[in-house]
């Protein structure tokens, strides 16, 4: 993600956070929406509603933002360059910490299954960017290779698909590991 468009940011103080949530709802104006569609590389966000609250994780320093956001989604088609519409609703949590130690990324050796949640973000001067965690979750939901229906009925989308084939034939004829195992095996 492109730190372009920086300047659509939802900032929730949670320096004095105690036992009671905080909560944020917010739609995305015109102008917020067209930023936040550069920042992402895509032609055009239609829609953008989330909301959410922040609170403590109970017997731990870390605070954990429960979010929800529906859009609506522009790209461009990787065959045709058409317009591509997506519509995305989803549910995330990220949890945060105020200490940068509970956060070592590089120092850490620390592999994510699929059942643990990733290591807290660092929360810089008090405060967390709740668009920035709803737009690294857009991110992550849009379709890398949007295709439009039409394109997969196009000459080009045709031809994709055979040279696709073709380097797959070669892969397959090229890697066969085993292949002088055979005659090594009938000589003896």
């Amino acid at each position: 993600m492109q730190n372009a468009g920086a300047d659509f940011v939802k900032w929730m103080n949670v320096q004095n956070l105690k036992r009671d949530p905080i909560a944020f709802d917010f739609t995305a104006s015109e102008g917020e929406r067209a930023e936040l569609a550069k920042r992402l590389g895509i032609v055009e966000i239609a829609s953008l509603k989330a909301s959410g609250r922040i609170e403590r994780q109970e017997g731990t320093k870390l605070l954990e933002l429960n979010a929800k956001f529906e859009t609506s989604t522009v790209q461009s088609c990787v065959v045709s360059l058409e317009p591509v519409s997506q519509k995305i609703e989803a549910e995330f949590t990220v949890c945060y910490s105020f200490d940068k130690n509970d956060a070592a990324l590089e120092e850490a050796e620390y592999v994510v299954g699929m059942e643990e949640s990733d290591l807290p973000e660092v929360i810089e001067e008090g405060r967390i960017d709740v668009v920035r965690a709803v737009s690294e979750q857009i991110a992550l939901a849009l379709d890398p290779y949007p295709r439009a229906e039409e394109a997969e009925k196009s000459g080009s989308a045709e031809i994709l698909r055979q040279s696709e084939q073709e380097v797959e034939g070669e892969e397959r004829e090229v890697h066969k590991p085993f292949a002088n195992l055979k005659e090594l095996m009938n000589k003896k």
